[in-house]
């Protein structure tokens, strides 16, 4: 479950990235994407210390930043 909700918000990614080239979602697409990308950087801001502790912390930042809350749920604590 877990894979698909990232495979979703990758796909979510794509388009959005896809809508800077090619507007088709109108603003809207373009304002949903600066939201989350705003909120995932909050959470890396937060988590500072958790990723840091990390393995391969800049991967896990990069992760934390396209997929979220979802990607924490997957890191050790």
């Amino acid at each position: 479950m877990l894979t698909l909700a990232k495979a979703a918000l990758a796909l979510f990614w794509v388009l959005a990235l896809a809508n800077l080239l090619h507007p088709f979602a109108g603003p809207y697409m373009n304002a949903i994407a600066a939201l989350l990308l705003v909120i995932h950087v909050l959470e890396i801001v937060v988590l500072h210390g958790r990723l840091q502790r990390q393995a391969q912390p800049t991967l896990a930042r990069l992760q934390v930043l396209l997929f979220g809350v979802l990607h924490l749920r997957s890191l050790s604590p």
